[in-house]
């Protein structure tokens, strides 16, 4: 008997094994490794109960096997329970099956050890109970096998069931021998389920896999040694094959371009060669039509019948590339003349000025002149046309080492290669005198001239930037030329445009700043010459000390607008000023102080002024307005009314740098003045007889208008004296007096300083 029990034990071991090792083999099959278990438990239950508890005489020890044994019973049969359900994608909750194999061991070795009976009776209840609910779960919906399973099972509850009917400690012949056929059909038919079920899975996905290589619209294909071993249909599509057997018996190296021949094979030996081989890459392959498509792929390494193979997964990356082509082009090259952009331009220019030793280059930017108002007159789709009609001429006749690009609207840049000077000239020559044959577009002829700059690599500049802006400077000046003409480059002139930027540039700090102040030049009557008044003239030291001209900084701040503020700067702080004087009893003397016609756009100018005069309790005859000739003419509807209220409410207005411009006789009648000053112009030349003539009948316009006539730029007493005789009432220059600051003025008021005439 113990030898038919020590055999099945030995078989359900084996057999757990058996199942165990097919569970390492996927791990996937979970109800394997639980069915491994089931049956090892029942080996080992069988063992240590039935087997060896004779050996053991009663007592402690023996009552302890007994609690194994029925605890390893307890446990085959949960195993067994759990295994059935993950057979059928359930799942025992642990929380439901450790109390319950708990509940049944304690049960069961408690009842044991009152009466053995009942112990045997208990367990083979929970035994068969077990295997009923076993077999009913692999009954429901179960196909044939699975029901053969399922009838085993009810096969094992009844031996179960027989083992207290027959004997009274469960030990009949009958039991053992039929629970040792029934164990044996049953594990075997267990350890087959399995591997059919493993066998399903594994075709299964083998399926899904195929379908899925089938179905992508990536390229999939397998290569071992030059040879394609397999394609899917997305593949062969890619490569212009009709059919799995035609790529199949193609060479790679057909596909691949005979320079990377070399290089893709040995990187396709290494692959075989490391199993966690994985590279990515792009490249040029060609289709069986022979046409080049872009391909971008994964390799890595693969197990294919039984040998390492490549597998390559593909995408045709020939329309995105061509996109970014089409992107790149477009970048780079301007869309309405399809000629290279300015981002082209550059970067070609820095390309060939990156070292010190590349060849000389000359670099020529052109530009069109007037032609915005071929846009305004005629339109911008004619004004389009233009541009097109130009570019094509002027790219038809470039030189062979030349780059013709547009930069912008109507500007143009040719890029010479190791050219000379000499030949550099001659090409700008040779593309202005392109434009003198005229354009016909839209049905009309049109004449266009063109201005351009020279510059030359390395003598007027060592970089791409720079370079631009030299060639770009000289253009600039070159169409303040008047037709087609060109100018090179000149050092001097692009330091003189530096130093105009920067004073722009840092005119608004430099008024907020307050880093300006005033010096005053006094003006004196003719004759006597006794002091009549003072001009107030601003000037600009920067923070570090350094002076900037008046030449320089009015200029720019009327270029930028910035007149407005410094004006204002200027008459707070000569009205400041005069006040400090007439609270110190200075002389009655009134104030020049010169005002742009930019300061009267403002239409509150006059009135503000003259608030200013009333807040500072200053009368109105102290201060006296200059304005240019030229500047007040040129905008006399906004200057005259304002004029004419300031001069109705007692300040003086002066006509500065009259001889200058062109006014009018009768214009002169109708200005609010009371003063006219001389250019120094007109007195530079005294005592020269034309000069002469003309400062006599300026003088005798300002006696007959009733208007004070000043001499500017006096500065010998030959040009005093003749001014005097020749009628003018009023002296101001270097010959009588320099600008000087306040208190030097204060000097002159006291009498202690005579000027110098």
């Amino acid at each position: 008997m113990n030898v038919l029990l020590t055999l099945s034990a030995g078989i359900n071991l084996m057999l757990g094994g058996a199942l165990l090792l097919l569970w390492s083999m996927d791990r996937r099959h979970v109800f394997v490794r639980d069915w491994s278990a089931s049956w090892m438990l029942l080996g080992v239950g069988l063992l240590i109960g039935p087997v060896l508890g004779d050996a053991t005489p009663p007592g402690g020890w023996r009552a302890l096997q007994s609690l194994v044994a029925a605890a390893c019973l307890m446990g085959s049969l949960v195993k067994l329970l759990a295994g059935a359900l993950l057979y059928r994608r359930r799942r025992l909750p642990v929380g439901l099956a450790l109390p319950a194999w708990l509940l049944m061991v304690v049960g069961v070795g408690v009842l044991g050890a009152f009466d053995i009976r009942s112990a045997i009776i208990v367990g083979a209840l929970l035994l068969a109970a077990g295997s009923c609910v076993g077999a009913a779960v692999m009954w429901r919906g179960g196909d044939r096998a699975e029901r053969w399973i399922a009838l085993a099972l009810l096969g094992l509850a009844g031996v179960q069931l027989s083992a207290p009917l027959l004997d009274a400690q469960g030990r009949s012949p009958i039991t053992y021998t039929a629970g040792f056929v029934v164990q044996t059909v049953l594990s075997l038919g267990l350890l087959l389920l399995s591997v059919a079920r493993a066998h399903r899975e594994v075709s299964r996905q083998s399926q899904r896999f195929m379908l899925l290589a089938e179905q992508s619209l990536q390229g999939l294909a397998v290569a071992r040694h030059g040879r394609v071993l397999y394609t899917n249909p997305a593949a062969r599509v890619m490569f212009g094959f009709d059919s799995e057997a035609e790529a199949a018996a193609s060479l790679i190296g057909e596909l691949v371009p005979a320079e990377e021949h070399e290089r893709l094979m040995a990187e396709h030996r290494a692959l075989l060669a490391d199993r966690g081989a994985r590279r990515e890459w792009q490249a040029t392959r060609r289709r069986r039509d022979g046409r080049a498509i872009h391909i971008r792929g994964l390799s890595s390494h693969l197990d294919w019948d039984g040998a390492p193979a490549e597998l390559v997964m593909m995408i045709d990356d020939s329309s995105h590339q061509a996109a970014l082509a089409a992107l790149r082009r477009q970048a780079l090259h301007d869309e309405l003349t399809d000629l290279p952009n300015r981002n082209f331009a550059v970067a070609r220019l820095r390309e060939l000025t990156r070292d010190a030793r590349c060849p000389p280059l000359a670099l020529i930017s052109a530009d069109l002149d007037r032609f915005q108002l071929v846009n305004e007159s005629l339109g911008f789709e004619v004004g389009d046309a233009l541009l097109f009609a130009i570019a094509r001429r002027l790219a038809a006749c470039m030189p062979e080492r030349a780059t013709l690009a547009r930069l912008g609207e109507d500007q143009f840049v040719v890029l010479v290669e190791d050219v000379g000077a000499a030949e550099a000239e001659r090409i700008v020559r040779e593309l202005l005198e392109l434009l003198e044959a005229p354009f016909a577009v839209s049905g009309i002829q049109l004449y266009m001239h063109m201005s351009a700059g020279l510059a030359l690599y390395p003598r007027d500049a060592a970089d791409a930037t720079v370079l631009l802006r030299a060639a770009e400077s000289a253009m600039h000046r070159a169409k303040q030329i008047a037709g087609s003409s060109w100018l090179r480059f000149d050092p001097a002139l692009d330091g003189v445009s530096r130093a105009r930027l920067e004073t722009e540039q840092t005119l608004g700090a430099a008024i907020e700043a307050r880093e300006f102040h005033l010096e005053y030049q006094p003006k004196f009557a003719a004759g006597a010459r006794a002091l009549s008044g003072v001009e107030a003239l601003v000037r600009w030291q920067r923070s570090d000390g350094t002076r900037v001209s008046p030449i320089e900084f009015i200029p720019a701040a009327e270029r930028t607008g910035q007149i407005k503020a410094l004006g204002s700067l200027v008459l707070e702080l000569a009205l400041a000023q005069l006040r400090r004087w007439c609270d110190a009893g200075g002389p009655a003397v009134p104030v020049a102080v010169n005002v742009s016609p930019l300061q009267f756009e403002d239409p509150q100018f006059a009135e503000d002024l003259l608030a200013r005069l009333d807040a500072l309790e200053l009368p109105h005859e102290l201060l006296s307005i200059e304005v240019t000739e030229t500047a007040t003419i040129a905008n006399l509807a906004r200057v005259l009314p304002q004029l004419q209220l300031l001069r109705a409410a007692g300040v003086d207005c002066a006509l500065d740098d009259f001889g200058t411009g062109q006014s009018s006789l009768t214009l002169l009648r109708q200005l609010p003045i009371a003063a006219l000053k001389l250019d120094r112009s007109l007195i530079e030349p005294l005592p020269e007889p034309g000069a002469a003539a003309i400062v006599a009948a300026s003088c005798t316009i300002g006696r007959a208008l009733g208007l004070e006539v000043v001499a500017e730029g006096v500065e010998t007493e030959a040009q005093a004296a003749h001014a005097e005789a020749l009628g003018c009432t009023q002296l101001q220059g270097f010959l009588l007096g320099r600008p000087m600051p306040a208190a030097a003025l204060e000097a002159l008021f006291e009498g202690r300083v005579a000027p110098a005439g």
